[in-house]
């Protein structure tokens, strides 16, 4: 009998740990469970961090350049002349350019920046010695908001890949655009030359430095090939960046 009473005793202290332990196990799961859920983000908190995520930024705008210290003096360049321009105030009329997606090149062509600048200074180079010598270049300086410089240059890329084979501007007909390799100046730079019947051969050069325009237009009136002279590009780049350093 006393035996009996030990096995019962035993059985029943067996059965009540095996409870007690299926009991723990139970909370123990259950806390895991809960704590792996509150590690896990919300969908609200999760939209909240991608909202609140760092987007590409627009151009920083920088101080306004002083383009009459920034622009080509007189004794500035060896073997040329330089003169000045008077700013003459122009109100250029709103170009026209067949098809019309060569008007950036018109827009260049006749410096009807779109656009407009809010200030322009302007030089002419004369070569008066040396291998350009009687090549002319009129140099003008613009100045945009940064994020408009880049545009008008992105949208002068686009215009000369599409208008290789011509196009007509205004009264005048361009029978080719070519474009050509720029001096490796600035922030970025293009040159492309025009040819058409009854005009002139020109050739151009715009580079950007920062928020400046800098438009190149060169020509000879022997009629020779006079691309850009590139000692005038350079001297008047490094000019616009000596004043935008301060």
């Amino acid at each position: 009998m006393e035996r009996l009473r030990s096995i019962r005793g035993t059985t029943n202290a067996a059965a009540l740990a095996t409870a007690s332990l299926m009991l723990l196990t139970a909370c123990a799961g259950g806390e895991s469970e809960g704590g792996s859920a509150s590690a896990s983000p919300t969908p609200s908190a999760s939209a909240s961090a991608s909202a609140s995520a760092p987007k590409d930024e627009p151009p920083e705008e920088q101080a306004p350049v002083d383009l009459a210290s920034a622009v080509l003096q007189p004794g500035d360049l060896a073997e040329f002349q330089i003169s000045e321009i008077p700013d003459d105030k122009r109100d250029t009329p709103a170009t026209k350019a067949d098809p019309a997606a060569c008007r950036p090149v018109e827009n260049v062509r006749l410096e009807a920046f779109e656009p407009k600048p809010s200030t322009t200074v302007r030089r002419y180079a004369l070569a008066t010695a040396g291998e350009f010598r009687g090549t002319g270049t009129n140099i003008t300086l613009a100045s945009f908001g940064a994020a408009d410089a880049e545009k008008i240059l992105a949208e002068l890329r686009t215009a000369l890949k599409d208008c290789a084979k011509g196009y007509a501007g205004g009264a005048l007909t361009f029978e080719e655009v070519r474009t050509l390799d720029a001096v490796d100046v600035g922030d970025e730079a293009v040159a492309f030359h025009l040819r058409g019947r009854g005009v002139q051969p020109q050739w151009y050069t715009v580079v950007r430095q920062g928020s400046v325009l800098v438009r190149f237009v060169s020509s000879a009136s022997t009629g020779k090939d006079a691309p850009v002279p590139s000692p005038v590009v350079v001297q008047q780049v490094m000019k616009v960046q000596a004043a935008a350093a301060g």
